[in-house]
């Protein structure tokens, strides 16, 4: 997608129109800053460990912008939050230099306007203190290879399995179907489609396949729909013996409903859930992953190549 479309998705998504929509306009022209990126309607993960909606982002200067009027103030607390919008969410405790601007649109016009000046000027100063440039998703993917760790906390998706394949692990993959791929002796690359609670009911994203992430990110609980016990145990001992070592990237639609592969962590088998045992509890033990860059040789590392 081109900046152009972009742009005109984004800021024509406004989840309540109205005020939230002149002021979010208002402010993104006043801005006149084409290598500022916004995000419209962006969940943050408060420190508190609740989710709150900001209805304009800014990435590249960590602000926010939420707009409140009585509707969107009534209304916040039933909003139901879905797993695409936790894995996207922001960590607002992760990031130091994160601040959110509050806009009453309850107030009059000429508050209103006084208020977009006061947000608008505290943006500039902030992006003037930062070299912008709006990165391309190859030059985002390029960025990735250059990292010596890919963390849970970096603003970054992958659009395809390859992608990770090729921009995190050096994998040089022309293309793969399959939802995860070994990297080495004891690192697997697991790319889980997750699943929804409806009407207390888990429903399978994935062939039968229930792929459960904790809101905060600590432990994934996985079943199949017609897997036995024994089954599940076995499991379990192979991925003991194996030491096997899960690099997740989720599956989810980020906020213009695009697919997307995001990384949440390093998981290791502990057993069967303490919550459910017809699920296998996956515990997280790190939230960053090396990145493997070309001239790096792979035996120091026991990686596999392309065809092993």
């Amino acid at each position: 997608m081109d900046k152009r479309d972009y742009l005109v998705k984004t800021l024509s998504r406004t989840k309540r129109k109205d005020y939230e929509n002149y002021i979010i306009n208002a402010i993104w022209h006043k801005l006149d800053n084409m290598e500022l990126k916004p995000v419209s309607q962006q969940y943050v993960k408060r420190k508190d460990g609740r989710h709150a909606l900001m209805d304009l982002y800014f990435p590249q200067i960590q602000v926010a912008i939420e707009v409140d009027e009585s509707y969107h103030k009534n209304n916040q607390e039933a909003d139901k939050l879905r797993m695409d919008d936790i894995i996207a969410a922001v960590n607002e405790n992760e990031n130091n230099d994160f601040i959110c601007l509050r806009i009453n649109a309850s107030q009059s016009i000429e508050a209103i306007n006084k208020r977009i000046i006061e947000v608008i000027t505290i943006i500039k100063d902030k992006a003037s203190r930062t070299q912008l440039k709006w990165l391309t998703y190859e030059e985002e993917q390029s960025q990735v290879r250059q990292q010596e760790y890919l963390s849970i906390f970096d603003n970054v998706s992958f659009k395809q399995i390859t992608d990770i394949a090729n921009s995190v692990f050096d994998k040089g993959y022309i293309g793969f179907q399959r939802s995860g791929f070994r990297v080495s002796d004891t690192l697997w690359v697991w790319c889980p489609k997750l699943s929804v609670i409806v009407d207390e009911d888990a429903k399978s994203a994935a062939r039968g396949w229930l792929n459960f992430l904790s809101d905060d990110w600590t432990y994934i609980d996985e079943s199949q729909e017609n897997q036995t016990e024994d089954e599940r145990m076995a499991l379990i001992k192979d991925d003991f013996r194996l030491n096997k070592e899960r690099a997740v990237f989720a599956n989810y639609r980020d906020s213009l409903g695009i697919k997307r592969y995001r990384f949440v962590g390093i998981f290791k088998s502990s057993g069967l859930s303490p919550d459910n045992k017809n699920y296998i509890r996956y515990s997280r033990i790190d939230d960053k992953t090396k990145v493997f860059r070309a001239g790096v040789l792979h035996e120091e590392h026991g990686i596999n190549k392309p065809n092993d």
